[in-house]
């Protein structure tokens, strides 16, 4: 079987020819496009593999994050979660590439009080041309349980389309439920994983009861998913739902869940983008091979 390093070297050509300066309309036609999932309640989509947060969106490293968005949209890509200065690059290159109804973007705000959040949420919309918000994000899940109205009149107002709350840990799985149960959020963000699959057991079937997007950040725990699997041969079996790399792997085993609208990756690594991209195209496992998938995890995790 591919290893990632095999594969990412297979890739090549393909990264080059994104590389190239061209126009993204002109060979984005020549990529083909990923699938996409319904935003419940809407008569929207979500191509079903998204991207984090980069390190190279935080640093405002404009040429680097230039070649991942232009490699995400080449493939049809749409989600991106903002934070912090990653915000205003990525809405930089999103004005510059006139692709405002090509992404979709998650953003998070730091304030607490209700006139500066607003003030901070209008310089975000100033950078991306005035639009309200794609997604408002939080993670202060304590200031959400004590002020909800603070968040649905931020909507109201016409600053956000939709909000959501986002965590990764699951101490915070109940108050995330009582969000969805009250109505306040239309998305949640939450860590799954086959090393950390306890969102399945009752928020992402609620979520998927109740009409509520789901974003999965934590695919590869933060880096240690691949610590684990390093120098480790991909089974022959992932062939059978088109798995080419471990990055796949991980990926695919998530959007087999079908609660999942969509999953993050985040790197600065072009090559990786790529890889992680492809995870979205072709067969996904079924329920007996997932299980497999998990058993052979989490044993690899024991060796270790």
């Amino acid at each position: 079987m591919t290893s990632r390093r095999e594969f990412i070297r297979y890739t090549g050509a393909t990264l080059a020819a994104l590389a190239a300066p061209v126009p993204i309309l002109s060979y984005a036609m020549q990529e083909p496009r990923l699938p996409t999932r319904p935003i419940p309640g809407t008569d929207e989509d979500l191509p079903i593999i998204g991207l984090g947060n980069s390190e190279a969106f935080q640093s405002g490293n404009l040429d680097l994050s230039r070649q991942l968005l232009d490699i995400f949209m080449a493939k049809g890509g749409a989600y991106v979660d903002t934070s912090g200065p990653g915000r205003f690059t990525v809405r930089q290159i999103m004005r510059e590439r006139n692709a405002q109804d090509k992404l979709f973007l998650g953003t998070y705000i730091t304030s607490i009080d209700e006139q500066s959040g607003a003030e901070e949420i209008r310089a975000v919309q100033e950078a991306q041309g005035g639009k309200p918000l794609d997604l408002l994000l939080s993670r202060n899940v304590k200031d959400m349980t004590s002020h909800p109205d603070k968040f649905r009149h931020w909507k109201d107002a016409g600053l956000a389309r939709h909000l959501g709350v986002a965590r990764s840990n699951k101490s915070f799985y109940e108050s995330m439920m009582g969000f969805m149960e009250d109505g306040l959020v239309d998305f949640v963000q939450v860590n799954y994983s086959m090393l950390e699959t306890d969102a399945e057991e009752r928020l992402l079937p609620m979520a998927h009861d109740m009409g509520i997007a789901v974003l999965i950040n934590r695919p590869f725990l933060n880096g240690q998913y691949f610590s684990i699997v390093k120098g480790k041969t991909l089974p022959e079996w992932a062939e059978e739902f088109d798995c080419h790399s471990w990055a796949q792997f991980s990926l695919k085993f998530i959007l087999a869940n079908p609660a999942v609208n969509c999953v993050l990756t985040e790197t600065a690594n072009p090559k990786h983008a790529i890889d992680n991209l492809d995870a979205g195209f072709g067969r996904l496992p079924d329920e007996k091979t997932r299980k497999r998938m998990v058993k052979l995890i989490r044993d690899l995790a024991n060796q270790q």
